[in-house]
C-alpha cells in the first residue's frame, strides 16, 4: 500500500509537470509568426482509435509529401497525447489540417487551419458556440453538416469524398470477368432493434412501398418529404425512419440483386451477409479497407453501389478502379451539388431496371478521368494551397 501510494503521488506530480511543460509550449505556439516566404510546413493530427479518419489524414499527408512539403502526420492515442504540444512547437507549422475537429484554440492567428467535417460530431449538433479565427477554413461532406454550421453562423465549403489513387486504380494484371460485385456490410442490425416495436411491420411496409415507387425517401429539406410523412403518420423519430431507409438502400437492394435473372456472376463481400438466407450463397467473405477492395473491383465488369445518395465513397472507389458503378439513383433534387452523378457511372431508378441494363452491351466509351481528377486527394490539397496563396498574396 505504501508503494502504491507513492506511485500514485508520483504519477500525479508527473501529470502536473506535463501540464506546466505544455503551457510553455502553448504560449510559444500561440505567439508563433510563420514566415510564408519559406517552404510551407504542415501538421496533421489523427487518433489511432479511428478506423477511417486516420487514413483520410494520412492520405492528405502523403500527397503533401509527394509534392515536396515538410509534413508531420501525428498519430496519437488518448487525450493526454493530444494535449502534448511539443511536436507542434518543434515543427512550427504554417498549416494544420484536421478531420472532424477544430483544434484551433491553441493556434497563432497567422497559422492556416483547414477542417473537414465527415461525421455527425457533437459540436455540430449541440448548443456550443464555435469560435473561428480568420484563418480557419471549414469544409463539409454532406448538406446536413453545412446546415448545422449555418445555424451557428458559420459558412463552410462542400468537399465530397476523396480517393487514394495509389490504392484504387486499374491493374493490368487482373483480368475482368463477367460479374457484378457488391462490397459493404449488412445493415440488418439497424432494424433489429426496431422489430420489438409493435408498429414496426406497418411502418416498414409503408416505407418499402414508397421506396419501390421512387427509389428514395425524400429527406426533411423537401416540403413533400417522405421521411417527414412517415415520422408524422406513425409518430416516429427521424432516426427510426432513417434506420429503415438505410436498410432498404443496402440489404433490400442487395437481396434484389441476388434475385434477378442474369448471366452475370454475383459476388457479395462484407460483414453480416452470411446470416442472410437470400444473400449467403453469393457471399464471398469479408474484406479490409484499401487495396483489396480495389482488386475485387478490378476483377468485375460492374460494381453495385446502392445507397442513400449517389456520390458515395464506394461509387468513387469503383470508378477509380476502372469498373463501371451501377448506382441506385436516389436523387430527389437533380440540380443539387450534393447529388451530381459521375460521368463514369450507370444509374438505375428501380431494381427491376437492372435486368434491362444488364441485357445491354457494356458501353465502350467509358472513361474514368473525371472521377480521378475531381475526387483525388491532390485536388483537395490544391484547394487548400489556393486559399493560402490568395490570403498570403492578398
Amino acid at each position: 500500500m505504501e508503494i502504491l501510494t507513492h506511485f500514485n503521488i508520483t504519477m500525479e506530480q508527473a501529470k502536473q509537470y506535463r501540464v506546466q511543460i505544455n503551457l510553455k509550449y502553448l504560449n510559444e505556439i500561440k505567439n508563433f509568426k510563420p514566415d510564408f516566404s519559406e517552404p510551407l510546413r504542415f501538421y496533421l493530427m489523427a487518433n489511432d482509435q479511428t478506423t477511417v479518419m486516420q487514413f483520410v489524414s494520412k492520405n492528405i499527408a502523403d500527397v503533401l509529401k509527394d509534392m515536396g512539403y515538410e509534413v508531420l502526420y501525428d498519430l496519437y492515442r488518448g487525450t493526454e497525447d493530444a494535449t502534448c504540444f511539443k511536436k507542434i512547437y518543434e515543427l512550427k507549422p504554417h498549416v494544420t489540417i484536421n478531420i472532424n475537429h477544430l483544434n484551433n484554440k491553441f493556434l497563432s492567428d497567422d497559422v492556416f487551419n483547414f477542417v473537414w467535417f465527415q461525421d455527425y460530431m457533437e459540436i455540430l449538433k449541440n448548443d456550443e458556440n464555435i469560435k473561428l479565427r480568420e484563418r480557419d477554413f471549414i469544409f463539409h461532406l454532406i448538406k446536413d453538416f453545412a446546415d448545422f454550421l449555418r445555424i451557428k453562423g458559420i459558412e463552410s465549403k462542400y468537399q465530397p469524398f476523396c480517393i487514394d489513387e495509389t490504392r484504387f486504380k486499374k491493374r493490368e494484371d487482373i483480368k475482368k470477368e463477367k460479374k457484378i460485385v457488391f462490397i459493404g456490410s449488412s445493415y440488418s442490425f439497424r432494424i433489429e432493434k426496431l422489430k420489438n416495436d409493435s408498429s414496426f411491420n406497418e411502418v416498414f411496409a409503408d416505407a418499402l412501398k414508397i421506396f419501390e415507387e421512387k427509389s428514395c425517401l425524400k429527406n426533411l429539406e423537401h416540403n413533400d418529404s417522405d421521411i417527414r410523412y412517415l415520422m408524422n403518420k406513425y409518430n416516429k423519430s427521424e432516426q427510426y425512419i432513417a434506420d429503415i431507409y438505410a436498410y432498404l438502400t443496402r440489404d433490400y437492394c442487395v437481396e434484389k440483386l441476388c434475385s434477378i435473372e442474369t448471366d452475370y456472376q454475383i459476388e457479395v463481400y462484407g460483414y453480416g451477409w452470411e446470416k442472410n438466407d437470400k444473400v449467403k450463397s453469393y457471399f464471398k467473405g469479408k474484406v479490409e479497407y484499401g487495396e483489396d477492395i480495389s482488386k475485387i473491383y478490378n476483377s468485375a465488369t460492374y460494381g453495385f453501389c446502392p445507397g442513400g445518395y449517389v456520390l458515395m465513397q464506394r461509387t468513387l472507389e469503383c470508378a477509380c478502379s476502372e469498373t463501371v458503378p451501377l448506382v441506385l439513383d436516389t436523387r430527389a433534387d437533380l440540380d443539387s451539388e450534393y447529388d451530381k452523378k459521375l460521368e463514369e457511372s450507370i444509374e438505375f431508378f428501380h431494381i427491376k431496371d437492372l435486368e434491362e441494363i444488364l441485357k445491354k452491351p457494356l458501353p465502350k466509351d467509358k472513361r474514368y478521368d473525371y472521377a480521378k481528377e475531381q475526387h483525388s486527394y491532390k485536388h483537395l490539397v490544391k484547394r487548400y494551397l489556393n486559399i493560402i496563396k490568395e490570403r498570403v498574396s492578398g
